[in-house]
């Protein structure tokens, strides 16, 4: 009805969606969304999941989850240009290529899924050892994230290469949900093997909704079409994002297992409240990222200017980041005196900072990155390698320091030995430090990258 309170309202979201324009208004859907299930996640995390499992399991669930991502890199590596190339093939209108690149891609990944799962039950009970687990049965979870671990990059990708945003504002409003109920039913009966089935329950509903918006999306897309002369520019882009994956692949695991492997299962435990608490600061970065690749990319290639919108999104990252830090902190200290069953562990608090403060780094790193990627801006792999892989060497030698003495020259064995010992805080301030380091190398890299950002070199696209 014209007038009405219902056609207003309309309007005026229109008028709010043509002042923000499509990164911000669709960064602003995002984030809206997330943080209507971050109270369910939350719930979930604070509660329900330390009440129905152990000290030790509740120490071991986020290591054992990366096991999957872990066990998923190599597809991840032989898949490094679909996401990029979906959003080129889309900007030049092959629409042909994007139907046969996205269906060889899906193809591919199911193929390594199944072999990944077999490995995984056949040669996989060392993993378990490691993390002091002794429920086989974990791995039909774990196997069965890995599996949506290699299929699920590949849809989510498709879909904001494509601008899918509203698939993707649906499944960020189904998932939260789906995961409750999912928790509530198998959380209690089964403890750790319940969590992680509700969590694998979780993704595979996200990865169906985007599997429908895909399929719609395919019936417009036209005959397929060969994309065999696009292949050695897509090896182009790949090139340096390999480097960079094969280090990270080292560097991520590293920095999750070796808090849990090094240290008590208290320890472990404590240390799960204060990620659950500190991972707030990152959260907007998640929401940006996910929007600001498509339209980065698709600018680039038809050789518009990029610049603006990167200055914009690494100033609100960190601005909205530290706001976002200054309040947890703040409030971490009556958050764990609340009751539940984190006020065992108030002395874990202080951490919290700490943890969000490398998710604020972490969150300036990836709009950088995801920038520079967008554009084929590689520059950052040269720095960036090295430092993943000193820091993975460092947290992984310096646990086990008396095995080189003899080894190396005495006094400085000796002197690493007085200065550092493994405890939740050693480990801590070396990861802050090396984040901040990669963190301090992207902004002199960004400031000295003044040159002109997002001008392809080509109608083909710019190499790296």
């Amino acid at each position: 009805m014209p007038g009405s309170p219902f056609s207003r309202a309309a309007s005026a979201i229109r008028r709010l969606r043509g002042g923000l324009g499509e990164l911000w208004w669709y960064t602003l859907l995002m984030f809206l969304v997330q943080r209507m299930g971050e109270a369910i996640n939350l719930f979930i995390g604070v509660y329900l999941v330390p009440k129905f499992l152990s000290v030790s399991e509740l120490g071991a669930v986020t290591p054992l989850l990366s096991v999957a991502s872990f066990v998923g890199f190599p597809i991840a590596i032989a898949l490094l240009p679909v996401g990029k190339f979906l959003n080129v093939f889309a900007a030049r209108k092959e629409y042909g290529k994007v139907r046969a690149l996205l269906t060889d891609s899906i193809a591919l990944s199911l193929l390594f899924a199944v072999g990944v799962a077999a490995w995984l039950f056949s040669s996989g009970d060392g993993i378990l050892e490691r993390m002091h687990v002794s429920d086989r049965r974990i791995f039909i979870p774990i196997a069965a994230a890995a599996v949506l671990t290699c299929v699920t990059p590949i849809i989510d990708s498709a879909q904001r290469s494509l601008k899918c945003f509203r698939g993707m504002v649906v499944t960020g409003i189904a998932a939260p949900y789906v995961r409750l109920a999912a928790m509530l039913v198998l959380l209690a009966p089964f403890g750790a093997f319940g969590y992680l089935s509700a969590q694998v329950l979780t993704t595979l509903s996200g990865a169906v909704i985007g599997c429908v918006v895909l399929w719609l999306v395919f019936k417009k897309l036209g005959p397929r079409q060969s994309y065999a002369a696009n292949l050695r520019e897509m090896a182009a882009f790949a090139a340096p994002l390999l480097a960079l994956t094969l280090a990270s692949r080292v560097q991520g695991p590293v920095e999750a297992f070796v808090i849990r492997h090094r240290l008590p299962d208290e320890v472990t435990a404590g240390y799960y409240y204060a990620t659950v608490f500190g991972a707030i600061p990152g959260y907007m970065t998640s929401a940006l990222t996910t929007v600001l690749y498509p339209i980065i990319s698709e600018r680039f290639e038809k050789g518009e200017s990029t610049g603006k919108i990167f200055r914009q999104s690494m100033l609100f990252t960190f601005v909205v980041g530290t706001l976002a830090l200054a309040a947890v902190a703040a409030a971490a200290p009556y958050v764990f005196r609340l009751p539940g069953p984190w006020r065992a562990y108030q002395g874990y608090s202080r951490y919290v900072w700490q943890v969000g403060f490398l998710a604020l780094l972490r969150g300036v790193q990836a709009t950088f990155m995801t920038h520079e990627s967008a554009c084929r801006h590689f520059r950052y792999v040269w720095y960036l390698v090295p430092l993943y892989l000193i820091e993975a060497g460092v947290l992984y030698a310096l646990p086990a320091w008396s095995l080189f003495n003899g080894v190396i020259p005495r006094a400085i064995w000796e002197a690493v030995n007085s200065a550092w010992a493994p405890s939740l805080q050693s480990f801590l301030s070396l990861i802050i430090f090396f984040q901040t380091a990669f963190t301090l190398a992207m902004l002199i890299d960004a400031a000295a990258g003044s040159r002109s950002r997002g001008v392809p070199a080509s109608p083909q696209g710019a190499t790296p």
